[in-house]
């Protein structure tokens, strides 16, 4: 199965007043996600913004996706169901409810 592997390499902030990003990326980071494409060099990353700023003030996120084989995991078996024994087991337990004594109303002194 193949699925989306994100490879984290930089962080960005927002400009104050401005509809503008920061970011700054290393350059060994740029280079070892580079992919070629018709002959030519290619970076392709993604930002996303932050939930909640980091502790440095930083809004948004870089990231490059690869594309990676994984296995595929087990299923997941269906949960367990009761077995015939344990329902009587439950049902007596009602019963034995239903059947105690009713509270008594009057008070003893």
């Amino acid at each position: 199965m193949k699925t989306f592997e994100k490879n984290y390499i930089a962080k960005g902030k927002k400009i104050n007043g401005m509809q503008i990003v920061r970011i700054s990326i290393k350059v060994e980071d740029i280079l070892q996600h580079a992919h070629e494409y018709k002959g030519e060099q290619y970076l392709t990353f993604e930002v996303a913004k932050l939930q909640n700023p980091d502790s440095f003030g930083n809004d948004y996120t870089v990231y490059v996706n690869k594309l990676v084989e994984t296995e595929e995991k087990p299923q997941k078996t269906a949960p367990k169901t009761a077995s015939p024994e344990e329902k009587p087991q439950k049902s007596a337990k009602k019963a034995a409810k239903a059947t105690r004594e009713p509270a008594n109303d009057e008070i003893p002194f």
